[in-house]
C-alpha cells in the first residue's frame, strides 16, 4: 500500500522545492534592493549585500531546476 501515487509525490516535492526557492528568491531580492542605500564602505553592509546576492542565486537555481525538471525550460 502506498500513501500517494508517484505523480502526486512528484508534484508535492515540486511545490515544496519551487515554493521555497521562489520565496527565498523574492525575499533576498527585496532585501538586496533595500540595501542599496547602505554606506558603501561599511563591511557589515557589504557582507549583507553579498549574502543577499548568494540567496538570489540559490533561489534562481532552485526555480530553474524545478522548471527544467518539468520540461518548461
Amino acid at each position: 500500500m502506498t500513501l500517494m501515487s508517484d505523480v502526486a509525490f512528484k508534484w508535492v516535492l515540486t511545490a515544496l522545492t519551487g515554493g521555497l526557492a521562489g520565496a527565498w528568491l523574492i525575499y533576498d531580492a527585496i532585501r538586496l534592493v533595500r540595501s542599496r542605500s547602505a554606506v558603501r564602505g561599511d563591511p557589515i553592509a557589504s557582507d549583507k549585500r553579498f549574502g543577499y546576492m548568494v540567496g538570489v542565486v540559490i533561489g534562481v537555481i532552485g526555480v530553474v531546476g524545478v522548471l527544467r525538471y518539468h520540461g518548461v525550460l
